[in-house]
C-alpha cells in the first residue's frame, strides 16, 4: 500500500487543500472526459507570478502575442492590453485557483472559474480526484442520476456573456480526452460496486437534497446555477468526510451561531464544535486503522511520517479547515485565526434551504420543520427544532440553555426573512418557501 491507496482506501479522493474551483473542476471533467490546452487564455489572464512574470508572461511578449494573432486593433496601447488582462482574470480566476501552466513556469495545479467545459484544462488534479469521487458516486443511483443530468445540461447550455467576452483567447483548438478515470484507477485504485454502493446508501438523504436543489435552480441564471450546484455538491462531500471521520460516534451534528455574539454561549459552543471536529477528521487514518477498515495498516507500514512521536496528520486538519472555510461553512475566513465557528455564508445557507424546499410554493413549511430538514440532511442545528438541546448535549457540547437556543434560532429566521425564504404572516408563525411571493 502507498499514500495514495491508503486516500482511496479511507476517504475515496486524496484530501488535499482544495478549492471550489478545483472541485468544480475535476466533477466536471468527470462528466465530460475532455480537456483543453487554452495557452493564449492562460498567459493573457495571468496578471501576477510569485517571482514575477517572465518569457511569454511578460506585458510586452503578450501585446506581441495578440497583434500578430489579430486579435487587438493596431491603436490599443500597453496600458489598454493590461486593463484587458485585468478584466479577463477577473472572469477566470475568481477563486485563485489560476497559475501560469506554460514554459517556463511548472505548476502543481491550474484551474478556471468555472463558466464552460472549454475551460477545463490538462492540469494535474488539484482536487485529488474528489471531484470524481462524488459524479462516480451520484451516478450509481436513480436520484444521482439527476443531479448528473442536470450539471451534463448547465454545462452543455449555450454561451454565455462571460464565455464570450474570453472566446477569442480560445481559439477553435479540439478538446482531447482528460483520461481521468483511467488516472484515477490506476494511481489510487477502482471504486468496486460495492464499495459505491456503501457510500451511496450512506448519503442517500443528502443525494436526494443535491436532486432537490437541481429542481429548484432553473429559475436562477446559469453561472449561479453552476455556482449553487457545485455549494450543494461540497455540502455532499463535507458530509461524506464527516460521516467517514466519525468511526467511534454517531454522524456529528455542526452548531451554527447566527446571533452575532462574540463573546456569547452559542458563539462559544460553535467554535468547540468547530474544533471537535477538526480533531475527528484529524484523527480519521488513526481511528479507521484501528478499527481494521484498511486492506493493509498506513500506520504500521510507515507511510506517514512522524512528528514529536506522533504520526502527522496535519494534512486532513488543513483539507477539513480550509475546505470548510472555501464552501462558506465556517467564519472567520482569515487562515490567521485559528478559532473558528460555524456561521453560513448567504450563498451557501441559500442552497441548503434550496435542498431540503419543495419547488410548489404551496408547500411552505413551518419553521420548526425546515430545522429539523436541514439538521437531518446536513448536520446543521441551531436551535430551532425541539430536542436539539438534547442532541447536542448527547454529543458533548453544554454551557448553553434553551434561552440560548431560542434566541440562535431567531436570529437564523430572521436571516432567512432577509434572503426571501421566509416569512412571518402571524406573531410566532414563521414559513420557509423558495418563493416568498407564492406564499403570499
Amino acid at each position: 500500500m502507498n499514500k495514495k491507496q491508503a486516500h482511496f482506501e479511507a476517504l475515496g479522493y486524496e484530501p488535499l487543500r482544495m478549492k471550489p474551483a478545483h472541485f468544480a473542476a475535476g466533477f466536471f471533467i468527470s462528466l465530460t472526459d475532455e480537456v483543453y490546452a487554452n495557452e493564449l487564455l492562460n498567459k493573457v489572464a495571468v496578471t501576477t507570478a510569485t517571482k514575477g512574470l517572465i518569457g511569454d508572461y511578460t506585458p510586452e511578449a503578450v501585446v506581441e502575442r495578440l497583434r500578430s494573432d489579430g486579435l487587438i486593433a493596431d491603436e490599443m496601447t500597453q496600458a489598454d492590453v493590461e486593463l484587458l488582462r485585468v478584466q479577463v482574470n477577473g472572469v477566470v480566476d475568481n477563486d485563485a485557483a489560476m497559475f501560469p501552466a506554460f514554459k517556463p513556469y511548472r505548476p502543481k495545479g491550474n484551474d478556471y472559474t468555472f463558466i464552460s467545459p472549454l475551460l477545463l484544462t490538462k492540469a494535474s488534479r488539484t482536487d485529488g480526484y474528489a471531484g470524481h469521487f462524488v459524479a462516480t458516486v451520484l451516478a450509481s443511483t436513480q436520484e444521482g442520476k439527476t443531479v448528473i443530468d442536470f450539471a451534463r445540461k448547465v454545462a452543455a447550455e449555450p454561451p454565455g456573456t462571460l464565455q464570450r467576452f474570453i472566446k477569442p483567447l480560445l481559439g477553435d483548438v479540439e478538446g482531447e480526452s482528460s483520461g481521468l478515470a483511467q488516472k484515477y484507477d490506476s494511481d489510487y485504485g477502482t471504486l468496486s460496486d460495492e464499495r459505491i454502493g456503501e457510500v451511496a446508501g450512506k448519503m442517500r438523504v443528502q443525494t436526494a437534497a443535491l436532486a432537490r436543489l437541481c429542481e429548484n435552480l432553473p429559475d436562477y441564471s446559469r453561472y449561479r446555477r453552476i455556482q449553487y450546484l457545485v455549494l450543494g455538491l461540497l455540502a455532499w462531500l463535507m458530509g461524506h468526510l464527516l460521516r467517514t471521520a466519525s468511526v467511534r460516534a454517531a454522524n456529528p451534528l455542526l452548531l451554527f451561531d447566527f446571533t452575532g455574539e462574540k463573546d456569547g454561549p452559542i458563539r462559544s459552543q460553535s467554535q468547540a464544535c468547530y474544533a471537535r471536529l477538526r480533531e475527528t477528521v484529524r484523527r480519521t487514518y488513526r481511528d479507521l486503522a484501528a478499527a481494521d477498515r484498511f486492506t493493509s495498516n498506513p500506520l504500521g507500514d510507515g507511510l506517514f511520517r512522524r512528528r514529536n512521536g506522533e504520526y502527522d496528520f496535519r494534512f486532513l486538519e488543513e483539507h477539513f479547515r480550509d475546505f470548510a472555510v472555501r464552501m462558506g461553512y465556517v467564519q472567520p475566513r482569515a487562515s490567521n485565526v485559528s478559532q473558528k465557528h460555524f456561521e453560513l455564508q448567504p450563498d451557501t445557507l441559500r442552497v441548503l434551504m434550496l435542498s431540503i424546499l419543495d419547488r410548489d410554493s404551496a408547500n411552505a413549511i413551518t419553521f420548526d420543520e425546515a430545522c429539523v430538514r436541514l439538521r437531518d440532511t446536513w448536520g446543521m442545528v441551531v436551535g430551532g427544532a425541539v430536542t436539539e438541546s438534547e442532541k447536542l448535549q448527547q454529543q458533548g457540547h453544554f454551557g448553553f440553555d434553551e434561552a440560548d437556543l431560542q434566541r440562535n434560532a431567531d436570529a437564523f429566521a430572521d436571516r432567512l426573512k432577509g434572503l426571501n425564504l421566509a416569512i412571518e404572516p402571524s406573531d410566532g408563525l414563521v414559513l420557509c418557501s423558495r418563493d416568498i411571493g407564492g406564499v403570499l
